[in-house]
Formats: structure tokens, C-alpha cells, sequence
């Protein structure tokens, strides 16, 4: 326990310390320990009173400890800091002396480094001429060791020194040997003289002596290639390189290599390896549908084959020529391309053309995929070989692999006309069906000419434009006789009696024999799809193949595209569906067939995926051609156009049929029907009324399969209204009487209830104001002037209401005239 006045030893010893100051406790928790005990005191006597003085003493005294220390500090503050002024005085004398000291070491230094170079100037020249002279004396004695040795062959025609050198264990032996060899046949050239016989022989010896010196190197250096040791393989190499640079021996390398085989055998193997055997691999390449990059599994194989062998024996070529193993690597990858892959490249690349334009161009793309593959792995792999003059493997890969391709994808003829052509098959192949269901109709061009006949009242301002488009339509009349001729070709002969059924069932075109078109004609989206699938595929390849050409490729690929798809597939459609309107019979027939409106509707969406196809993948390609990209938008705008006007002709025609029909159906009306003088005829509909709603209610069921949203809403507005205007100036030529203004309704009604179903207000709204037309037949006079005033009939013409008022059966009669007289005479 604390003491009242003086400090607890353990807190002065343990905590209150300079060397461990409060003991790592905080300011609080030093507090709350000096007056733990005093609690303790306290807790233990709850009900007594707190007596502070513990408390105060205890702090007083802790206070008093506190501040001895803080006096102590401060007095150990002094004295460091009185200790460091001193050192630091001490270190700033020792640098003045240090600094007098160094500038005169660096004169000592300056002095000494004048006194050298002198000498050094002195010992140059001394030193030069005693390498020359060294130089000297070392080719003396070599020149003299090369005379003494020619003079062994001259004399003796060998020479058993250089027998010992080109026979010893030891490699410098041996490559003073070579480089001995060497200058002796440099050394015989210049002495062969024709004055004197010997020296010719001499040079002939010698030759021959290094012929075969050479030839035993390279008989050991392929011994030692097939019993893998490189450190014999190493030493030849080196020798004969200091010999004729190695020539031989790296071209001995090569050929021995068990890897290249003669020409014929290439070829015979490729006769039996070609992966347009295989029915899988061919049909895959012939199918229009099939979009993905197809490889022979036997030409992969070929192809890791010789990665393998290439990276294989570039390390051993690495370890075995050193400083030249970049030249004979270059040698290697030269011959394999040459014996190797371009000659399997161009058997298959010839079959492909065999088979098709499309197996043809896919296995051209196929090929440049995978040897670019192979040469990017392959420089990559030279990276990491760290081979010296890395750079040029890498060059003579790429030179190797331009050089194959640059044959085809440069030459025009060679790929982008196979390319065009390829396309062009496809198109027609997938527009055959419809075209030749529809041969005759095609042929007749109906529309196209009343489009011209259309076309001859447009403005001057115009003219540029509808050069541009008899242009287009030039190309599609070729293209189109081309399409012709090809499937006139391609047609199988058929027997007599076939071909009878043919001419007489043409009579109708592709038309059942009910007259309706059938909905299997080959006229459907998922053609347009594949055709437009199969464009993108051009494209891409185009672009990957040819990027320099890609924008005048693209160009061509487009127009041939529009003429493809528009011109030789919406067009047509367009046309069969203005021939089967134009055939269409209304006195034979109470229901008009529309499913030619499918055309219409297709060809729609046909156009919006080709401008989609445009905008999304062809125009992106063009931006830094404006001038092409300028040129395919106004190409593209001016067909959708031509196409948009030919299916507003259809339509319009459409609407004369309607109109048409519905006039022949109300010339059916007899002048009785509305003056019955039975009740019974009170509960028939007339014959035009049936007739008429039977084709109103066929046509809402029809047109909605094929036109949608505000085209719908509009073809059936221009129809109702039409037959409004028809019923408006039809009901006006009838005399009604009270029991016929009951029947006018009934038939009106009729009219009424099959237009709201097509859920069109304003039709509906002008169908509610001739039912309150067909009132006027039926009210008693004194009310038709209330009537004429409200509802709808507040709208309507007087003139009208005066005609159908006028046709009331009573409208002659003296009462009737006298009543109504006044009340018209307002409204005039």
C-alpha cells in the first residue's frame, strides 16, 4: 500500500525511470493503477466516508516525483547539447585540414598522370612496331612452314606433317591443319604457272589432298550426327568453317537430314494424303452453311510434325555451328519450304479448286491461318532460343511465308475472282428454287415496267439518281441471265411426258392449283440469313487476306451482294407478287388471295437485315474511305428505294382490286331489294352485303399474318375507306322504304361490325355515320331535322343527307314536302 506522503518504491524504481518511463502504461491507466489500492481500501468499507487524503498525497507525491525527473532531463539536455556544439566545432577543423590535404593529393595526382602520359607517348610507337614485328616474324614462320609444306607435295606429293595434323586427337592440330590446307591452295593458285609443268601438278595434288581431307571430315561429321555427339559434330564444324566457311558441311547437314525426301516421293504421298478423300472433310467444304475455318487433320499433323523438327534441330544446330547456327537455321527453314509445305500446299490447294470455288477459297484461307500460326510460333520460339542474329530467322520466315501466298492472294485471278465467283454460285444456288418456281413471271417484269412507266414523270432534279439506278438494273438484267443460262445448264434432262406437265402447269407460274402461292416457294428469311452469312464470311476473309485491296474488294462483294439478294431475290418476289395481283380474277373468285402480301412483307425485313448488315460490319471498314463509304451509301439508299416504290406500286394495286371487288359486288344490288313488299325479306342480308363482309372479315385475317404495327393500320384504312366512299355513293342511288331502310341497316351494320373489329377508330367513327345514314330511311319525318343535327350526321356533307333523304320512298308525298321543305332550305 502507498504511503500518505511518500511515493510507493515500486512505482519510483519500475516506472518512474528514464530508462522505462510509466512502463509502456498510458497517462489514464498509470492514474487508475496509483489509486487501485485506495479503491480496494474503500470497497472494502462501503458504508464509511471517502476520506480523499490517500488520494491527495499519493498524487502529490507522484507530482513531486515527476518533477525531479523533468528537472533531471533537462539537466542531461544541457550537457548533450553542450557535447554536440563541441563535436561539431571539431568536425568542422577536421575538414579544413582534410580539404587542403586533397588538393594537394589531386596536384600529386595531376603531376604523376603528365609524367605518364609522356612516357606512354614514348612507348607507343615502341609498342606498335613490336607488334608489327611480332606480326612479322608469325607470318614469316607460317610462310616459311607453307613453302616447306608445298615443297613436300612438289617433291614428294604428300605431306606426312599435315598427315599428323589432320590425324591428331587434339582440335588445334586439327585446324591448323585446315587453315594450313587452305592457304596451300591459295598459295599453288598463285605459283601454277604454265611455264613450268610441275607447279600445275603440284596445285592438282594439293587439291586433291584437300579434297579428301574434307571429305573424310564430313564422313565423321555424319557419324557423329547418327551417334548424337555433338562435341565431334562441334569440332568438324568449327574446323571446316575456318576451312571454305563450312558451305559443305552445313549443306551435308541438311541433306543427310532423314527428314527431306526426293520430290516423287512427295508427290506420291500426297496422292495418297489429301483430306478431300474424306466425304466429312469435303462436304464441309462445299456447304454454303458451314462457316467455319475447316483443316485437314492429316495437314495439322504435317504441320506440328515439322514445328517439332525445326525447333529440334535448331538446338542442335545452335550447339554444333555457334556463330553460324543462324545461317544454317535460315538454310533449313528455306528447304522445308520448299520440299515440304509448298508443294503439299499447292496439291491441295489445286484438288480444293477441283471440288468447288468455295472448297477452294476456304482452303486457301485455311492454309494462310495455319502457316501463319506455324511462323509466329516458330519466331517465338526463336526468342527463347536466344539464337545470335535472331532477326533474320524471323525475316526468312515471314520472306518464306509472303512468298508462298503472295502466288495467290495477289493475283486477282488467282483469288478474289474465285472469291466473287464463290459468292455468286451461292446466290444463285440459294435463289435457284424461287427463281425458277417463278421463271415466267420473273421473265415478264410487270412491275419493273410499270416502275419505269412511273419513273418517266419524275423530276429533271432526278435524273442523276435513275441513271445510276438503269445502271443497276443493267447489271441485274446480266446477272439475271446469267442465273438463267447457269440453271438452264445445270437442269437434268426429264422425260416427254414430264416435260408436258411442266408447260402445262407453267401456264400458272409457281401457283397451286387453286391459284394460291405456296408457302414452300424458297422465299423465306433463313435463305436471306444463310446468303447474308455467307457475305460476312467473304468479307472477313477478304479482309484477313487482301487488307491493302479490302476496300475495293468490299466494294465489289457489296454490289454483287445487292444484286444477289435485291436484285435477283426481292425483286423477283416483288415481281411474282405484282403478277399473282394482276391475275387475280374478282368475278371468279368472293375471296381475294393475299398471301402475296407475304413478298411484301418479307422483302421488307429482307431490306432492313441487309441495311442492318451494311451499317454494322461494311461501313465501320470504310471509314477512312469516305469517298467508298459515300458510294455504297447512295448505292444501298437508291436500291431500298427502287424496292420501296415497286412495293408501293403492289400495294396500290392491291387497293384497285379491293376497289374493283367491291364495286362488282355492290353492282349485284337490285333496284327491289330495298323496297320489299314482304316482312319475310326482312330478315336476309342482300347478296353484296355477304359478299362484302365475307372479304372484310378474310382480308383483316390475312393482311395481319403479313403486314404489322402502322403499315397494318394503313393498308386497312385505305381499303375501309375506300369502301366507305363506294357505300357513301352506292346507298345514294337506291329508293328505300321504311321496311328497306330496315335492310339498308341490317347490311350496314354488317359493314359496321366486321370494321370494328379491325380496332380503327377513325373507320369506325365513319362507319357509325353511315349506319346513322341508313336511319334516315327509317325515322318518321318530323324527326329527321333533330336527327341531321346530332351525332355523327352533324359532320356530313348536307348534300349527302339531302340525297339520301330524297330517296326515301315518302319523299314525294305532299305532307312529307311540306315538312321538310323549310328545314332543308337552312342547311343550303
Amino acid at each position: 500500500m502507498n504511503s500518505l506522503y511518500e511515493l510507493d518504491p515500486k512505482w519510483k524504481k519500475l516506472i518512474l525511470d528514464t530508462n522505462n518511463f510509466l512502463g509502456g502504461l498510458t497517462v489514464d491507466e498509470f492514474v487508475q493503477e496509483l489509486s487501485k489500492d485506495k479503491d480496494d481500501v474503500v470497497s472494502s468499507s462501503w458504508n464509511k466516508k471517502l476520506d480523499p487524503k490517500p488520494y491527495i498525497r499519493t498524487f502529490e507525491s507522484t507530482l513531486k516525483e515527476l518533477t525531479n525527473l523533468q528537472g533531471q532531463m533537462n539537466n542531461e539536455k544541457m550537457a548533450v547539447a553542450e557535447s554536440v556544439a563541441t563535436k561539431e566545432l571539431q568536425y568542422s577543423h577536421n575538414i579544413l585540414n582534410l580539404s587542403s590535404d586533397l588538393t594537394q593529393l589531386i596536384d600529386n595526382y595531376n603531376h604523376l598522370d603528365n609524367k605518364l602520359t609522356s612516357i606512354n607517348q614514348l612507348i607507343s610507337p615502341l609498342s606498335e612496331k613490336l607488334q608489327n614485328s611480332i606480326k612479322k616474324k608469325k607470318n614469316y614462320i607460317k610462310s616459311i612452314e607453307l613453302i616447306i609444306q608445298y615443297n613436300y607435295f612438289w617433291k614428294e606429293g604428300k605431306s606426312q606433317y599435315l598427315d599428323n595434323l589432320k590425324n591428331s586427337k587434339k582440335l588445334i592440330n586439327r585446324l591448323n591443319a585446315a587453315i594450313l590446307m587452305k592457304n596451300l591452295l591459295i598459295l599453288s593458285k598463285k605459283v601454277e604457272t604454265n611455264s613450268i609443268e610441275s607447279t600445275k601438278k603440284t596445285t592438282e595434288i594439293i587439291e586433291k589432298y584437300s579434297e579428301d581431307m574434307e571429305n573424310q571430315m564430313l564422313t565423321e561429321f555424319n557419324n557423329a550426327y547418327k551417334d548424337n555427339n555433338f562435341n565431334q559434330l562441334n569440332e568438324i564444324a568449327l574446323i571446316l568453317n575456318h576451312y571454305n566457311g563450312g558451305i559443305n558441311v552445313i549443306q551435308s547437314f541438311i541433306n543427310q537430314h532423314n527428314f527431306f525426301i526426293d520430290s516423287g516421293e512427295v508427290i506420291e504421298s500426297n496422292s495418297m494424303d489429301t483430306p478431300f478423300l474424306n466425304d466429312e472433310t469435303k462436304n464441309s467444304l462445299m456447304d454454303p452453311n458451314y462457316h467455319g475455318v475447316i483443316y485437314s487433320q492429316g495437314l495439322v499433323n504435317m504441320i506440328d510434325e515439322i514445328e517439332e523438327v525445326v525447333k529440334n534441330e535448331s538446338k542442335i544446330v545452335k550447339r554444333v555451328f555457334e556463330d553460324s547456327a543462324a545461317y544454317v537455321i535460315q538454310l533449313f527453314i528455306q528447304r522445308v519450304f520448299a520440299q515440304k509445305i509448298e508443294p503439299k500446299f499447292e496439291f491441295f490447294l489445286n484438288t480444293a479448286l477441283s471440288v468447288s470455288h468455295l472448297a477452294y477459297v476456304r482452303t486457301l484461307h485455311a492454309l494462310y491461318t495455319m502457316l501463319g500460326k506455324f511462323v509466329k510460333d516458330l519466331s517465338e520460339y526463336f526468342e527463347l532460343l536466344e539464337v545470335e542474329n535472331e532477326a533474320s530467322l524471323q525475316s526468312t520466315l515471314e520472306q518464306c511465308y509472303s512468298d508462298f501466298f503472295s502466288r495467290y492472294i495477289y493475283d486477282r485471278s488467282k483469288y478474289f475472282d474465285i472469291e466473287k465467283r464463290s459468292l455468286e454460285i451461292i446466290l444463285i444456288e440459294m435463289t435457284s428454287t424461287f427463281n425458277t418456281t417463278y421463271e415466267k413471271e420473273i421473265r415478264q417484269k410487270q412491275l419493273t415496267n410499270k416502275y419505269k412507266s412511273i419513273s418517266n414523270d419524275i423530276p429533271e432534279a432526278r435524273i442523276n439518281e435513275l441513271s445510276s439506278t438503269n445502271n443497276s438494273n443493267s447489271k441485274l438484267s446480266q446477272f439475271n441471265t446469267f442465273i438463267k443460262s447457269r440453271l438452264d445448264r445445270d437442269r437434268l434432262p426429264v422425260a416427254r411426258s414430264n416435260s408436258t406437265k411442266e408447260t402445262e402447269g407453267s401456264h400458272n407460274g409457281g401457283n397451286r392449283e387453286d391459284g394460291t402461292l405456296p408457302l414452300d416457294d424458297g422465299f423465306n428469311l433463313e435463305t436471306v440469313d444463310s446468303m447474308i452469312k455467307c457475305i460476312v464470311e467473304s468479307i472477313a476473309r477478304v479482309m484477313e487476306l487482301v487488307p491493302n485491296k479490302a476496300t475495293s474488294c468490299l466494294s465489289e462483294i457489296l454490289e454483287l451482294a445487292s444484286m444477289g439478294i435485291i436484285g435477283s431475290y426481292v425483286k423477283n418476289s416483288l415481281e411474282v407478287a405484282y403478277a399473282t395481283i394482276t391475275r387475280i380474277d374478282i368475278t371468279k373468285t368472293e375471296i381475294i388471295d393475299l398471301t402475296a402480301l407475304r413478298y411484301v412483307s418479307i422483302s421488307t425485313e429482307i431490306l432492313s437485315l441487309l441495311s442492318t448488315l451494311i451499317k454494322a460490319v461494311c461501313l465501320p471498314l470504310l471509314s477512312n474511305y469516305p469517298d467508298v463509304k459515300k458510294k455504297v451509301i447512295m448505292a444501298t439508299n437508291s436500291q431500298v428505294k427502287n424496292c420501296e416504290t415497286m412495293i408501293n406500286i403492289i400495294i396500290e394495286e392491291i387497293f384497285q382490286v379491293f376497289s374493283t371487288k367491291f364495286s362488282h359486288s355492290l353492282s349485284k344490288q337490285k333496284k327491289k331489294d330495298f323496297l320489299p313488299k314482304s316482312l319475310d325479306m326482312l330478315d336476309q342480308d342482300t347478296q353484296p352485303a355477304i359478299e362484302i363482309v365475307n372479304l372484310l372479315n378474310n382480308t383483316h385475317s390475312q393482311v395481319s399474318d403479313y403486314l404489322k404495327s402502322q403499315n397494318l393500320v394503313t393498308f386497312l384504312t385505305s381499303v375501309g375507306d375506300d369502301l366507305y366512299r363506294l357505300l357513301i355513293d352506292h346507298y345514294g342511288k337506291f329508293q328505300v322504304n321504311s321496311a328497306g331502310g330496315i335492310i339498308v341497316t341490317k347490311d350496314i351494320i354488317g359493314f359496321q361490325t366486321a370494321i370494328d373489329d379491325w380496332g380503327i377508330q377513325t373507320l369506325s367513327d365513319k362507319f357509325a355515320s353511315l349506319r346513322e345514314l341508313a336511319n334516315l330511311f327509317t325515322i318518321q319525318p318530323d324527326l329527321l331535322d333533330s336527327l341531321t343535327k346530332e351525332g355523327h350526321l352533324a359532320h356530313v356533307n348536307r348534300s349527302i343527307i339531302q340525297t339520301y333523304i330524297a330517296n326515301r320512298e315518302d319523299f314525294n308525298h305532299d305532307t312529307f314536302m311540306s315538312n321538310m321543305k323549310f328545314s332543308l332550305k337552312q342547311y343550303t
